[in-house]
């Protein structure tokens, strides 16, 4: 079996290397560092090229970048290519489109929504479009403002869902792949309070699921067209848990049959069985660190692979036939990891 590599980001500073090249052992789980870069201020969120060879990271700052990589995993080489503007302050989150043509970003602070086009070396060109949220929720505290969190694109469209925790909504937009402009086109309302986060789609099914920071749950939207409609609401925490817990991370097994989620404060992984895409809870297994606001699932294997903001370690867990994550297969130390994303 060849290696999987995986790239992690960080809230480190510029000096030190936030962001860092693995290799995972497909066979034991054993994480080896290739190689490790310095130079950006908080490199938090990553995405990956569809064409394996290049990265994009967000300088999570006010006055935020979006950042262009290249790397080659098998030499273990990352180079940066460029930065632009990420038109907002502190970028939350990044992703490229499938056809790779397109970086579409949110600015936690600045409440924007950026478009940018990728040069075909992989190098980020001037922003295309931007658009601005506005508005609020019932938390004084977490909603004062909007605060796009993450853009998700609906697969084999041009449609792109930004949740938005500050508004406690979830924003359809449509981008013209030509130019690079946003439409927006639908909002979806989650609970009051709920926080919306990041969303995850279903691979054969037509639902999208998606992880509420603030109130801890996931809301399970079918997918009618292209519109969403809220199915269920499920809480991510056991019904004991009486302590503060952020939620963080969303994502859906490849063959479809759980979905996964990331407490901070609980320090778990939720678990949980897809029946007919609504979600029955299986339980929770101890995240293997505190802190665990990001994770990867790694396709036809099983491992899971969980960035530990406070404890500072990445952790790769196995997880069984009955889709828990057990044993933990290798832990390793690294500055403040937030995301960890597989190279494709």
């Amino acid at each position: 079996m060849s290696s999987t590599y995986i790239v992690s980001g960080s809230y480190a500073s510029a000096e030190q290397a936030g962001i860092t090249l693995w290799e995972l052992e497909p066979v034991t789980g054993k994480l080896a560092k290739k190689a490790e870069i310095p130079g950006v201020e908080r490199p938090s969120f990553l995405a990956v090229h569809p064409n394996g060879t290049s990265f994009t990271a967000v300088s999570e700052t006010g006055d935020g970048e979006v950042v262009a990589y290249w790397l080659n995993p098998q030499k273990g080489l990352i180079q940066e290519l460029n930065r632009q503007s990420a038109g907002g302050d502190h970028p939350a989150h990044i992703t490229i489109d499938e056809d790779g043509q397109w970086v579409v970003s949110v600015t936690y602070s600045g409440a924007n929504v950026t478009v940018h086009p990728l040069r075909s070396d992989g190098s980020i060109g001037e922003m295309a479009d931007s658009k601005h949220h506005e508005g609020s929720g019932a938390d004084a505290d977490r909603q004062d403002a909007a605060h796009p969190h993450s853009a998700l694109q609906l697969p084999g469209t041009n449609r792109f869902f930004v949740s938005d925790l500050g508004m406690d909504a979830i924003v359809r937009y449509r981008l013209d792949l030509h130019s690079g402009k946003l439409e927006q086109e639908a909002v979806t309302k989650t609970a009051p309070g709920a926080g919306p986060r990041h969303l995850a789609v279903h691979p054969s099914e037509a639902f999208i699921y998606g992880v509420n920071e603030l109130n801890s749950t996931v809301s399970v939207y079918a997918l009618e067209g292209r519109d969403l409609k809220e199915r269920q609401n499920i809480s991510a925490l056991p019904e004991q848990f009486t302590g503060d817990n952020t939620a963080a991370e969303i994502a859906v097994s490849t063959d479809g049959r759980f979905v996964y989620v990331s407490n901070r404060g609980h320090d778990s992984i939720a678990v949980f069985r897809v029946v007919h895409g609504l979600l029955e809870a299986v339980g929770h297994a101890d995240a293997g660190g505190t802190g665990p606001r990001h994770f990867t699932l790694v396709p036809t294997s099983p491992w899971i692979v969980i960035a530990h903001e406070n404890s500072g370690t990445i952790a790769v867990k196995r997880i069984g036939e009955d889709g828990m994550p057990g044993e933990t297969a290798d832990r390793v130390e690294t500055v403040t990891p937030v995301c960890v994303r597989l190279l494709k």
